[in-house]
């Protein structure tokens, strides 16, 4: 067997009293009543990520009056040139920290300046052009990744939290509400190296690009940060990385069964077989068909959506004829009612997925 696989949580739908999500909901709950409270709980951190779709201004950031907030790249910023609504828009800096306007003939060198010497940048280029020799421009930020944190993939509440400096992750974790049911034990938590501002001439236009700038990337058991309370596995995160959670291995047991569901594997490697699944799924119902038991398992040389059927011969395995079959990740595994076994495949098709209905446990 590929892993050691723990015994099943038993409580319909939801995973069972699992360390990670019970401390993530408590430490939630508890942020909450906080909130409510300021003089409940003084232990707890004074403020905690709160999720938004764009940036705070720049007068929110750190503290940092708009005027003195310098642009970075892959900032997004809002552009306002009175009386010209052909560039009056949101653009997004390059990479390398170039602004792209239209009717200017080249980009101009934006990251590292300050929003106000962004704009005087604009009106001086629009001048020399001689489009505008009175042009009122506003520059404002709208988004910057530089600010916030991105945690996505297998928690509640996915998107972009602000963040004014380093913060642990297990704090954007309550503040995205903590894992779903179907998340998996691993982080995997990617960091963009910094970039230096782009090299301009005595004109201001570009000298020479940079080149985009690399990331690394980096897996944290978050599991084991719960269960063992080691601080070294609680990563601080700073403004520009992104979380992703990954999703648990899982198997998928449907039909005559007493408690069919989506059941997840604990470890990536672990394996289940098929006696062991149908009884952490309480067994087969009095009408199931033993005959007719099929495991459907996708296969790369079949087109999307479609899985290879595996009969599995049941008697002979329960007589030890044949050895019991090994289930793979995201294996279905269905077990027909009689006269049931032409509604098999719409069972299957109307079944399956996160968040259709199906109590998910873990093995």
């Amino acid at each position: 067997m590929g892993g050691r696989i723990l015994k099943s949580q038993k409580r319909r739908g939801i995973v069972g009293a699992s360390g990670l999500v019970s401390a993530i909901c408590l430490l939630t709950s508890l942020t909450s009543a906080s909130a409510q409270d300021p003089d409940a709980n003084p232990a707890l951190p004074a403020a905690v990520p709160q999720k938004t779709d764009t940036a705070p201004a720049p007068a929110q950031m750190g503290g940092h009056q708009s005027e003195d907030y310098t642009v970075s790249p892959e900032d997004l910023l809002d552009v306002f040139v009175m009386d010209v609504p052909e560039v009056t828009r949101m653009y997004r800096v390059s990479s390398n920290g170039f602004l792209t306007l239209p009717l200017l003939p080249q980009p101009l060198a934006v990251s590292g300046l300050t929003l106000g010497q962004v704009s005087a940048l604009i009106t001086n280029k629009f001048r020399e052009a001689g489009m505008l020799n009175n042009a009122q421009v506003t520059v404002s930020l709208k988004e910057t990744r530089l600010h916030t944190v991105t945690i996505s993939g297998t928690v509640l509440h996915p998107g972009s939290y602000p963040v004014y400096g380093p913060t642990k992750l297990f704090d954007v974790l309550i503040a995205a509400g903590g894992p779903s049911l179907d998340a998996g034990d691993e982080a995997i938590i990617t960091r963009a190296q910094a970039t230096a501002p782009a090299e301009t001439g005595e004109s201001g236009q570009p000298v020479q690009a940079n080149a985009p700038s690399k990331e690394q990337s980096f897996t944290v058991d978050i599991r084991k940060l719960v269960e063992t309370g080691v601080d070294t596995t609680n990563t601080t995160l700073y403004p520009g990385d992104r979380v992703i959670l990954k999703r648990a291995p899982a198997v998928y047991i449907l039909g005559a069964v007493n408690r069919p569901g989506i059941y997840i594997l604990t470890a990536t490697q672990a394996q289940i077989t098929v006696l062991k699944a149908l009884a952490e799924a309480g067994g087969l119902t009095n009408v199931a068909k033993r005959n007719h038991i099929t495991v459907m398992r996708k296969d790369p040389a079949l087109p999307e959506g479609k899985r290879e059927e595996v009969n599995v011969d049941f008697k002979a395995i329960v007589a030890g004829q044949k050895p019991d079959m090994k289930l793979l990740a995201d294996d279905i595994l269905f077990i027909p009612e009689s006269g049931g076994i032409k509604a098999m495949r719409e069972v299957v098709n109307t079944s399956i997925g996160i968040g259709t209905g199906l109590a998910i446990y873990r093995f």
